[in-house]
């Protein structure tokens, strides 16, 4: 009979079996088919060298090994096994992190030989308990290429709990790496990118692949670092549900800030500091998502009256300086928030929020006063110009274009009519 198949069925293993098994160098142990949930048959010396507690004690307290495994990733190791035993498997490696009596904790492959009877039904689990190498273990030189890189490296499991840090933490969070030992990720993630990166993750756990994010992390100093995080699936931790993640972060937000100025620089108007049609129109956009929920939107649509006779008479330099006017007027003018933007070589458009048709025509009356009234000095010569509005409310469920289109229309009446005046859209 072999060895092993002395466990079979036996409430205990025979002595015979039992002085087999602490003869090998190793951290075995021996359960029924509910693993440390059910009857614990017999425990070697060595794992007092992994968990801190003598054998005895675990055989005699099986939870004590169960509950000194965290949460999530007992929850996993346990869903592992199921797996396991429900598909006929002979051997299955569960990975965690064990935590010591002294506080400390260090990662464990606990794998199980799976002791079946003629009918395959599971009659006893053989493990072997090994500790794994975590990050920052090893040489000198290891720790050193570990302490000068530029990149934060973490172990996490399914919910993003760090189980192992290294590299740059202090660099990255103002942290050490010990620190960030314990907390989550979604704990130090900005909120509104939180369930963006759940998303992500979740596509790439039902294939343990991996992907390259974009999120917001909470520095020391309570301020938030753009971090470029590349997560990659941890296959020792993938269980039925989920894996855990193994993540290289990197702290990209000076990159980030130069990318939003050139962005905003590309998206205004040099001549006017006007925002240019394209982002106008995306702003508007998405002020039109978000004001069924925020109440409502109007527009404010005008053009310098007369405008190619200006250019005809003082030339592309006077239309010019008439036109860079116009963004300092309006600022000069009005008191209620608004966005500018310039929609075409002679058309610009302001969006206000809160305000009712009504209370927008007497603002855009303010405007067409203040620019009928205006001088502006050109060469020794004063230009006057006058200008001419329309004006729109939106309507429940009007799509921007619509919206924009109907101000564009109370604009066209208008100046149909003589110009240097203000019109409802119909």
């Amino acid at each position: 009979m072999n060895r092993s198949d002395a466990l079979v069925g036996a409430s205990e293993p025979s002595d015979e079996a039992q002085q087999w098994l602490r003869a090998i160098p190793a951290a075995v142990y021996v359960t029924d088919a509910g693993w440390w949930l059910g009857e614990v048959r017999f425990v070697a010396d060595a794992v007092a060298d992994l968990g801190g507690r003598s054998a005895t004690d675990y055989l005699d307290h099986p939870q004590r090994w169960l509950t000194a495994i965290g949460e999530t990733s007992r929850l996993q190791a346990l869903e592992r096994l199921q797996a396991a035993l429900d598909a006929g498997d002979t051997q299955v490696t569960l990975t965690y992190t064990l935590s010591h009596v002294d506080g400390s904790s260090s990662r464990i492959a606990d794998t199980l030989n799976i002791q079946r009877d003629a009918e395959g039904q599971v009659v006893a689990l053989v493990g072997v308990l090994e500790r794994v190498a975590t990050a920052g273990a090893g040489d000198a030189a290891s720790r050193a290429l570990l302490e000068h890189n530029p990149d934060l490296l973490l172990v996490l499991d399914a919910d993003l709990a760090c189980r192992a840090a290294a590299g740059a933490a202090a660099r990255v969070l103002g942290a050490s790496a010990e620190a960030l030992v314990g907390r989550s990720l979604f704990e130090l993630m900005a909120p509104e990118d939180a369930p963006r990166v759940q998303r992500a993750l979740d596509e790439q756990a039902v294939t343990a692949g991996a992907v390259l994010l974009e999120l917001r992390l909470r520095h020391r100093d309570g301020s938030y670092r753009w971090c470029e995080i590349h997560f990659a699936a941890d296959c020792d931790a993938v269980c039925s549900v989920s894996p855990g993640w193994v993540a290289v972060a990197r702290d990209i937000t000076e990159r980030r800030r130069q990318a939003l100025q050139w962005d905003a620089y590309d998206a205004t108007d040099e001549l006017t500091s006007a925002l240019n049609e394209r982002a106008f129109l995306g702003l508007l956009r998405q002020a039109v998502a978000m004001g069924d929920v925020h109440g409502r939107l109007s527009l404010i649509v005008f053009e310098v009256d007369g405008f190619s006779d200006i250019v005809t008479r003082w030339g592309r330099e006077g239309g010019d300086l008439v036109l860079a006017c116009i963004g300092e007027m309006c600022r000069a003018t009005l008191r209620e928030r608004f966005s500018f933007g310039r929609l075409d070589a002679r058309g610009f458009a302001l969006l206000l929020s809160g305000k009712s048709l009504q209370e927008t025509s007497a603002i855009a009356e303010r405007l067409r006063a203040r620019f009928g009234t205006t001088r502006v000095e050109f060469h020794g010569h004063w230009l006057a110009f006058s200008v001419s509005l329309g004006v729109a409310e939106r309507r429940q469920g009007e799509p921007p274009e619509r919206f924009l289109a109907r101000a564009h229309s109370g604009l066209e009446v208008a100046m149909t009519h003589g110009g240097n005046r203000v019109q409802q859209a119909p």
